[in-house]
């Protein structure tokens, strides 16, 4: 039995989409360390405001120091594993008041983060209006999938048309 050309040019072309289309990413947070071990791993302990919060990082004006070199009345930037709490990461809110233990210059999930009642305490102006959203990339997924999509769409035609011209001919 004889594979037409179209058919295997068609059959390429999808193969290539699923080889060469980004995935996305597949990340599940486990924390393995107590909150005993998370405060001592941490070279940083600040009780503090979120001033700013971006996909890379996050802005407190310290209130308080429990470890480390900050000082009270700084602003300290900390880098995020991510936003996402299923990435290790912490969605943290502007205007709130969280005790953030931070290792090389990095907190997330696992790092140990308090929003506690007793730790949070949004100021008079964050309580008023809701925390403005932080822009997001576009999913670069969807690029792939419309031009995967349309160049098998695009072999497919080729090949019916090659089938039909020969039926013809």
């Amino acid at each position: 039995m004889r594979i037409r050309a179209g058919v295997l040019i068609a059959l390429i072309v999808a193969g290539l989409v699923v080889i060469v289309s980004p995935a996305a990413p597949a990340w599940a947070c486990s924390c393995a360390l107590s909150k005993a071990q998370e405060r001592e791993k941490a070279d940083l302990i600040v009780v503090g405001e979120v001033t700013e919060v971006t996909d890379k990082d996050v802005a407190l004006a310290v209130e308080s120091v429990e470890k480390g070199t900050a000082v009270p009345g700084e602003t300290v930037r900390l880098g995020v594993w991510s936003r996402s709490e299923v990435a290790c990461g912490y969605e943290f809110r502007l205007g709130v008041r969280y005790r953030v233990n931070s290792h090389l210059g990095k907190t997330g999930l696992c790092s140990g983060i308090d929003d506690s009642p007793a730790v949070t305490t949004p100021s008079t102006t964050a309580a008023a209006a809701e925390p403005p959203p932080v822009a997001q990339r576009p999913d670069q997924r969807s690029w792939w999938l419309v031009a995967g999509t349309g160049g098998v769409a695009l072999v497919a035609l080729v090949a019916v048309a090659m089938v039909l011209r020969r039926r013809r001919g």
